[in-house]
């Protein structure tokens, strides 16, 4: 099953590319990409909240990690498709330590997709979203 959404291109506060260039983190997300990721996200601001997207579309889930004695946040996350890239898989998530409001979720992929893409904020992009088997527990 799938779900299509559509969301806003805004800036976000920079934590991605923290994260995503953290070697547990990194280390995860190269593995479920099967590529380098970029080190940042494409933060997108969708007409629903990301609870609502967990029902809608199950997740699947990273849970937190605990990194030189300090533990850091997991994420929920999805594998999915933007049209205007049919060939290449871009993972959507939702880390559990957000500090975007609850309508913006998070896009991974190997490449600096605001380039590739020319998005700037503002743009409307289209992410069709496939749901995971089991809800997380």
């Amino acid at each position: 099953m799938h779900v299509v959404v559509e969301g806003k291109v805004i800036t976000g506060f920079g934590v991605g590319a923290k994260y995503v260039a953290m070697s547990p983190y990194n280390i995860i997300l190269t593995e479920l990409i099967d590529e380098e990721p970029y080190p940042g996200t494409l933060n997108l601001e969708i007409s629903k909240t990301y609870e609502e997207l967990i029902k809608e579309c199950a997740p699947s889930v990273i849970r937190s990690l605990i990194v030189d004695g300090v533990e850091r946040g997991g994420f929920y996350y999805w594998f999915g498709k933007i049209p205007e890239l049919p060939e290449e898989w871009v993972l959507i998530i939702r880390p559990y330590l957000s500090k975007h409001k609850p309508n913006v979720i998070e896009i991974i992929s190997g490449h600096n997709l605001r380039e590739k893409l020319s998005l700037e904020d503002g743009k409307i992009l289209s992410v069709k979203i496939y749901c995971a088997d089991m809800i997380p527990s």
